[in-house]
């Protein structure tokens, strides 16, 4: 269950058990079912990234990796494509993993530095660099303007945002449906 403290949005936990079966999702390719599950618990990174994979699954080009800049992700080809966004589904999950100590369960979900560093490092492994992701130059004009405290902000509400435009389009959905 979803809490709040102090003001604050805590998603619900995952545990050891749980992340073994997200791993067993994406290693049968289901990136749309790993970040709908993350989304349902709360985790606001999950509902960004699944709005691109949910873009690349319905045909579109553009946009069909988290974070990966439209003009990138059109000159690359779709076997590279799917790979970046398979990879990046694992990056999230290792990154919410190393929250996992003791047998304690993942209470929340990743930080403006922990989303840079696995981004990164899924780019560069990819051979793209930090200027192909979309929020590069928001995170440094942040950090320039109020430092990595500025950082975590935005990117928090860049994540609340997220959250809140996909239930938006889950009600639209459904009263479509209703009404067909």
């Amino acid at each position: 269950m979803q809490s709040t403290l102090a003001g604050v949005f805590m998603p619900s936990s995952i545990s050891k058990v749980q992340c073994r079966k997200l791993r067993a999702l994406l290693a049968k390719g289901r990136i749309v079912s790993f970040y709908s599950y993350l989304a349902d618990h709360g985790y606001y990174y999950a509902c960004w990234a699944a709005g691109d994979v949910d873009s690349a699954d319905a045909g579109l080009r553009g946009g069909s990796v988290p974070g990966l800049s439209q003009e990138t992700a059109l000159r690359l080809t779709e076997t590279e494509l799917v790979k970046i966004r398979e990879a990046m589904a694992s990056a999230y999950l290792s990154a919410l993993e190393a929250q996992l100590t003791q047998g304690d369960p993942i209470t929340r979900d990743v930080t403006a530095e922990e989303t840079a560093a696995f981004h990164g490092d899924v780019f560069r492994s990819h051979f793209l660099g930090l200027k192909d992701w979309t929020l590069y130059q928001p995170f440094e004009q942040q950090e320039k303007a109020g430092g990595i405290e500025a950082v975590e902000r935005y990117w928090q509400t860049v994540l609340r945002t997220s959250a809140q435009l996909s239930a938006r389009a889950l009600a639209r959905s459904a009263a479509l449906l209703q009404a067909a």
